[in-house]
This record gives C-alpha cells, structure tokens and sequence, in this order.
C-alpha cells in the first residue's frame, strides 16, 4: 500500500482531488485553501512542472503576450486590478504599467503560481494541499466517493474529484494519406517541448491554422531570427482581429431573441455594429457587450440552432471575440508586408515529401484549382480537439468506458450540468465528479477565458466545500 493510498484512509478529514494543475485546477486549490474552515485534503495531480502554468503560460518567450490586457486577468472576481497591483510590486519596472496593458505570458503564469503559494501558506493547519506529479488514467466509485489511478500506479482515495484537464493536442488535419504525420519534418502539436528544436533558420515553413496558436508561432520563430518564408493555410485565411481601446457599450440583446435562430441573432448584432459605429463606438464595444449573456444565449438556442451557428458563424465569431494584442498585430501586419508571411485561405489536400523536403497540395478557397508550395517543416496549429471521441486520452477513455460520463450534443466536451457536475450515460448528474473551463464548452460555450474559468472555480469551490462539510454532519 503506498503512501498516497494510506494518508487517504488513514484519517477521516474530507478529500477533494483536482486533476490538473493549470490555472483552472490551481485557482480551484486557491479557493479551496483561502474558504474552507474545516479540516480538508486537498490533492493537486498534475504531471507537469511547475504547477499553474498550464501550456499557455509555459512559453518562455517574452514575444508571447497577452491577448487581453492586464485589467482583465485578474484570477478574483471581486478584485479586478489584483493581477496589475501584483505585477507593480513584483518589479520596478512595473511600477507604471496600467490596466490597459499587454505583458508576456510567463508573467501570468508566475502570479499564478504566487497566489497559490501565498493562499497554501495562509491556509488553516489542517486544510492541506499535496501536489502530486503523476496522472491520473481512471476513476472509479468507491463508497460516496471515488479512487483515483495514476499512471505510476498509486491510487487516491476522494470524496470529490474536479477535472481541470485545459485543452487537448488538435487532429491531424483529414487527409486521405496520413503517412506524412508519422516524419519528422511534422509537429503534430505545436507546444510539444521540442517543436522548435531543429528548424533551419533559412528553411520556410508551413503553419496549419490561422488562430492565436499560428501568431505564437510566427512571432517566435520572428524573433529567433528565423528567415524563411512562412506559409499560413487556414479554411477561411482569416486571422484574429487586432485589439482597440474602447467605451463601454450599453447592453442591447434580449435574450429571449436567442430563441429564434442564427440568422435573426446575428442580423441583430450587425445592425446594433452599424447603429453603434454613427455614435463613434468601434464594433468591438458592441461584442464586448455581449459577453456577460453570452453563456446564456447560447443555451437559449435550440440544438439545430447551435449546430448551424458553428457550422456558419463560428469562424468569424471567434476572429472578432478572441483578439490579438496591439504589438502582436504591428508584427504580423509588417511580415505580411514584407511577404515574410504568407496567408492561404484553402484546405491541404496531400503532403510529398522528399530527402530535401516536402510539398504540400493546397486546394483554394474559392478557386477550382491546387497550389503547391514547398517547406521544410509543417506545424500543426489548429485549435484544441473538443471531440472527446477522437483521442485516447487514457481518463477520458475510462470514464466513457465505465459509463461515468459522456460527450456532449456538440461534441464541444463533456456533457455537464450547470453547476459543472459530469453527467454518466443515463443523463444523471454525479455527487462527485466535477469540472470546469474547456470540457464545459458545449453547454456554455464561452467557458475558457480567465473571467468565465475564474467564476467558475469560485462556485465550484464553494460548492464542494459545501458538499464535503455536509458530508461530515
């Protein structure tokens, strides 16, 4: 029996397990820590370290910013400036920095890190928190609560378990000759830890996607010095808007209008943009307006209405609703000018390759015709795989396995309640498994930003204490 195994059975102190240690599970410990006031156990699984970093604020190039600015990542609801004032003591160079603007990511990451730091040394004595290095690959009932395998083979005894799994590596784009993804001239996922390694700094080279992941990947091979030409190939060759300072703009949806359809929702939001614009607000105030309701339309809309809105709308929601910072967008706009990089709307239709590299088969948008260009290393760059169904992530696979959860409609995630209790096979909403942020994004669909995870670690962590304190009564 090992440590693990023995410090879960050996007293009856109630124990929440958190699996993974990003931003959605270290803020979910933060709160534990900082609002239970009774015994607890709280165990942090994350194989990754250090803990709260997650991938996106892993990066260590300080050419990776922000895309929102410093005002609005805040890890507290209620203290919408906590993340500034941390950045102004940390340095003396930050003593001027104001909410409106960007800083590396690294930076997030590290005041992450210090919050739970601080929140663990001023936890009561007996509300503890045990990080663990390992993953979890299984859970299983056990009693009124569940034992929790890890790939080391330690197991865990809990009485609640909250899944803050973050995003998923994407697919390999759907091709009918997928021998190309097993060379070395391919990164399937762009933050694996090596996927810069070996890039010659002359060799041009092919991104797939066209989202935040492609500007993180052209801005830091910009700023190794990389010298190749870079190609971009995306189904719409659309890329994400630049951010703009702007006036708050009044609420103008009734969300009972979300229950009409699509069409009519979004001809509601483009007259709103053009009565906006002869009152000097920039479109960006208009959707911004929407975010708070934004969880809410979308669960005003019928399925069919859904599934239309990601078949039709959804590219061009995402290029206006998730923006680049203002310094990333000078970057870019300058390396497109100077044919540095290249942006192809179209789809890959086959890869060749060779000793000296690889042709890539591009079919246009638009046009009845192929292109060809020629790289020396393909990166994939497309957004997280959302359908649960189409990877082994061992957890995932046991737990639809065994029947304790499912996918959502959408295959966005996984299928939830409200209060982000995991819903099994027959629709019933578990006691003890949780979860928040990315595997929530079919019922919530705007669920995986810092403001809508930070409300959402917050009601989990109360609710759970709740649960765990009534437990022992």
């Amino acid at each position: 029996m090992n440590k693990i195994h023995k410090i879960s059975n050996a007293t009856s102190i109630p124990t929440i397990a958190i699996v993974g240690g990003g931003f959605s599970g270290a803020i979910v410990a933060v709160h534990l820590l900082e609002h239970a006031n009774s015994p607890l156990d709280i165990k942090l699984i994350e194989r990754r370290n250090p803990i709260g970093l997650g991938v996106a604020y892993s990066t260590p190039f300080p050419c990776h910013l922000l895309n929102v600015p410093v005002g609005k990542m805040s890890a507290f609801p209620d203290l919408p400036n906590h993340f500034l004032y941390w950045l102004q003591e940390r340095s003396p160079r930050l003593e001027n920095l104001d909410a409106t603007a960007y800083v590396p990511r690294f930076l997030f990451g590290e005041y992450v890190q210090a919050i739970l730091a601080r929140a663990e040394s001023h936890a009561r004595t007996d509300v503890t928190l045990q990080r663990i290095a390992d993953e979890a690959i299984s859970i299983q009932p056990h009693l009124e609560g569940a034992i929790v395998k890890l790939q080391s083979g330690k197991t865990i005894r809990t009485d609640k378990v909250i899944l803050a799994l973050g995003n998923f590596p994407p697919s390999d784009p759907a091709i009918s000759d997928r021998s190309f993804y097993s060379s070395k001239r391919y990164i399937s996922y762009a933050w694996a830890s090596d996927a810069f390694d070996d890039i010659d700094r002359d060799d041009p080279v092919l991104l797939i996607g066209s989202g935040l992941t492609m500007l993180d990947w052209a801005i830091a091979l910009h700023d190794k010095g990389h010298m190749g030409k870079i190609y971009v190939v995306s189904r719409h060759g659309l890329l994400p808007n630049r951010h703009q300072a702007t006036f708050p703009y009044p609420p103008f949806l009734d969300i009972d209008l979300a229950a009409l359809n699509t069409r009519t929702l979004l001809k509601r939001v483009r007259r709103e943009v053009e009565a906006a614009a002869t009152q000097g607000h920039d479109w960006r105030a208009v959707i911004d307006s929407l975010r708070p309701i934004t969880q809410q339309i979308w669960q005003a809309l019928p399925i069919e209405e859904k599934r239309r809105f990601l078949r039709h709308v959804r590219p061009y929601w995402e290029v206006h609703r998730h923006r680049m910072a203002p310094a990333i967008s000078e970057a870019i706009a300058t390396m497109r000018n100077l044919h540095r990089l290249v942006i192809c709307a179209g789809c890959i239709q086959a890869f060749r390759e060779d000793a000296d590299g690889v042709d890539v088969l591009i079919r246009k948008r638009s046009y009845a015709e192929s292109t060809v260009i020629r790289v020396g290393r393909v990166i994939n760059c497309t957004g997280p795989e959302c359908d649960y169904r189409k990877f082994q992530h061992p957890l995932i696979a046991a737990l639809f396995r065994s029947g304790l959860s499912r996918p959502d409609l959408l295959h966005l995630g996984l299928d939830v309640a409200d209060n982000g209790a995991i819903l099994d096979t027959q629709g019933t909403a578990s006691q003890v498994l949780f979860t928040l942020g990315s595997p929530c994004k079919g019922n919530l669909w705007e669920t995986t930003a810092v403001p809508e995870i930070r409300q959402q670690a917050a009601a989990i962590a109360r609710e759970l204490l709740a649960l765990v304190k009534t437990g022992l009564s």
